[in-house]
């Protein structure tokens, strides 16, 4: 069954529960205060698929960022964790959503994000920045 992406409207909130997260997120350049601050969030997501277009919009600190992306082609989001925009690519693998971005951070680190549900209210997110790999659980609140 490929990933349900309406199933991933609502508000998300990082669950205690992960494996080398805060590793990753340092070896991504984000700043201790701005990773505390993504731990303490709630991030409320409105995502759609028509056809192979993929709409992503996500508050975040205030702000409200909304990309569109065609499934498979490369794009461009920005990453407020750091301020920067980045190239990506997101596809559909089974019921993972999988993004890919080739330089992540400017240097040449690629990094890799495969999302599922474990069920209604739990979604899971496996990383893989250069040869660092862990994973984050969010929670529907």
């Amino acid at each position: 069954m490929p990933f349900p992406v309406d199933k991933s409207c609502g508000s998300w909130k990082p669950n205690a529960n992960s494996d080398n997260y805060q590793q990753i997120m340092e070896k991504l350049g984000v700043p201790a205060e701005m990773f505390k601050a993504l731990q303490e969030s709630t991030f409320p997501v409105n995502a759609s698929l028509s056809g192979d277009k993929y709409t992503a919009k996500v508050e975040f600190m205030g702000k409200v960022y909304e990309d569109t992306f065609t499934l498979g082609v490369e794009g461009e989001e920005y990453d407020p964790t750091v301020g920067r925009k980045r190239k990506v690519t997101y596809t559909i693998e089974g019921d993972n959503l999988v993004s890919v971005y080739p330089d992540h951070d400017g240097s040449g680190t690629s990094m890799r994000v495969s999302r599922h549900f474990v069920d209604d209210d739990t979604l899971h997110e496996d990383i893989k920045v250069g040869d660092l790999e862990g994973w984050q659980v969010m929670k529907r609140c």
